[in-house]
């Protein structure tokens, strides 16, 4: 019994390793850019996701990512700019040199761009993972590039000026991309299971999605952080993403 488990285990691993080369040749690139792990955690979920871009595992905004982009990610890890912060009793590490905002986005994605997972200062393993994700986004081309972000639920969001800066990452990219599709969604809320629903809208070049729920996703129910009680209505976008061409 014990020599069929470890024969299923390393089928199981060669798997995962065919599937990753698979990815890695596929012309089609799709990404998340946060802004935070969600839109990773859906690509994975639903295995779209390529690989792990520099903004996948963290909390940020579209104004930090472009500010890092715009700078060739110049200063992205130089410790002169690291410092470590709290998230609850949680210790993160966060970026503080790109951190001009014209714009409101959810408190949490405001302090900063946060390494939520990687503390880039004291584990050398974890820093190297991070300047490997920006080594494979620089080195991005030949491709049809689908960038999925989350705009993190906010009433106070300007989403006209959203769109300008969701454009802006689209132009950056189409100089090295062949194509570039860029997909974002956000949330209303709902009281209601009627008034549960996702619209659809093309505006200025981006694919916004707008889904009308009845939690914000966010807190300690894994089922709703994750939006996974949503995920009659995301489906429905990944049906789309994955009709682009």
């Amino acid at each position: 019994m014990k020599k069929l488990t470890n024969i299923i285990t390393k089928i199981m691993r060669t798997l995962k390793v065919i599937k990753r080369i698979s990815r890695s040749l596929n012309r089609k690139k799709y990404l998340s850019f946060g802004e935070n792990c969600l839109s990773d955690n859906i690509l994975s979920r639903y295995n779209l996701k390529s690989f792990s871009s520099p903004f996948a595992s963290g909390r940020s905004n579209i104004e930090y990512i472009l500010q890092i982009q715009k700078d060739m990610y110049k200063d992205f890890l130089n410790p002169q700019f690291l410092e470590y912060g709290h998230v609850g009793e949680k210790k993160v590490v966060r970026q503080k040199k790109y951190n001009e905002l014209s714009n409101v986005y959810d408190a949490s994605c405001m302090k900063g761009f946060e390494f939520t997972h990687h503390d880039v200062i004291a584990d050398e393993k974890k820093r190297a993972s991070i300047e490997r994700r920006v080594h494979r986004m620089q080195s991005l081309k030949n491709c049809t590039l689908y960038i999925l972000y989350h705009h993190r639920f906010c009433k106070d969001t300007d989403i006209d000026l959203l769109i300008k800066h969701l454009n802006d990452l689209k132009t950056i990219y189409e100089k090295q991309c062949e194509k570039v599709y860029l997909i974002a969604f956000t949330q209303n809320l709902v009281s209601s299971e009627q008034d549960r629903k996702v619209e659809k809208k093309y505006i200025d070049g981006i694919y916004m999605y707008y889904f009308s729920t009845l939690n914000v996703w966010a807190g300690d129910n894994q089922d709703i952080f994750w939006a996974r009680c949503d995920d009659d209505l995301i489906s429905q976008m990944i049906h789309d993403i994955k009709e682009l061409m």
